[in-house]
C-alpha cells in the first residue's frame, strides 16, 4: 500500500510539465519585451508578474532575481541560434549560407533576439560559444588567405564575425528601419563581397 502511494508521488504529469514550460516561456517573452523597450536596468520580478498576469509567487519560483531572468534569456537565445544552424563552416563560402538560416530564425523570435543583444551589450557578456566561433572564422580566413599578416587576418575575422552577429541584425532593423528580408539581403551581400574581395586578392 505504501509502495503504491510512493509510486504515485513520484509520477510527473506530462500535462503539468507542459504547463510549467509554457509558463516559463510566457515569463521570458515578457522579460524580452521589457528589455526591448530599454528597461534592462529597472525592472523587477514584480513588474514581470504584473505584466505577464501570473502570480508573483509563480514567477519567483521560476526566476527569483533579475539576474536569473537574464541568464535564462541568454540560454534561450543561445539555444535558438544553435537550432537555426550549428556554426561549423568548412570554408568561408559556407558562412553566408549559414547566416541566411540564422537570420530566418532571428525573424521568427525577433523580440527575444533583440532583448538578448541588448542584454549582452549592457552587461558586457562574452559567451564562450562566440569566442569559439571567432576562432573558427579566423582559421578559415588564414587558410583562404595565407598571405595575410596576423593583424590583417584578425581584422577580417572581426568584420566577418560582426556581420554574422545579432547586433548587426538588430542595428540594421532598429536604426535603419530595414525589414527582415532587406536585413538578410544586406548582411549576405556584405559578407559575400568581403569574402570575394579577400579571395580575389589572394589569386592576384
Amino acid at each position: 500500500m505504501s509502495d503504491g502511494k510512493s509510486n504515485r508521488r513520484s509520477y510527473t504529469s506530462p500535462l503539468r510539465s507542459n504547463q510549467k514550460e509554457n509558463t516559463r516561456e510566457r515569463i521570458l517573452d515578457t522579460v524580452a519585451e521589457i528589455i526591448s523597450e530599454g528597461r534592462i536596468l529597472d525592472f523587477s520580478v514584480k513588474d514581470v508578474a504584473v505584466r505577464t498576469g501570473i502570480s508573483y509567487g509563480t514567477v519567483y519560483r521560476h526566476f527569483p532575481t533579475r539576474e536569473s531572468f537574464l541568464e535564462a534569456l541568454y540560454e534561450e537565445a543561445s539555444e535558438l541560434m544553435a537550432q537555426s544552424a550549428p556554426f561549423n563552416p568548412q570554408s568561408l563560402d559556407d558562412i553566408p549560407v549559414m547566416l541566411g538560416k540564422t537570420v530566418e530564425r532571428f525573424a521568427e523570435r525577433e523580440t527575444l533576439v533583440q532583448a538578448f543583444t541588448i542584454a549582452l551589450l549592457i552587461n558586457n557578456v562574452k559567451p564562450k560559444s562566440r569566442h569559439k566561433r571567432d576562432q573558427n572564422i579566423q582559421e578559415l580566413v588564414m587558410e583562404s588567405a595565407p598571405r595575410l599578416s596576423t593583424g590583417a587576418a584578425r581584422q577580417v575575422t572581426a568584420i566577418i564575425s560582426h556581420l554574422c552577429s545579432s547586433l548587426t541584425w538588430a542595428t540594421l532593423k532598429q536604426r535603419y528601419g530595414l525589414n527582415s528580408a532587406e536585413t538578410a539581403e544586406a548582411m549576405n551581400w556584405a559578407l559575400q563581397t568581403l569574402i570575394r574581395d579577400l579571395t580575389r586578392h589572394e589569386e592576384d
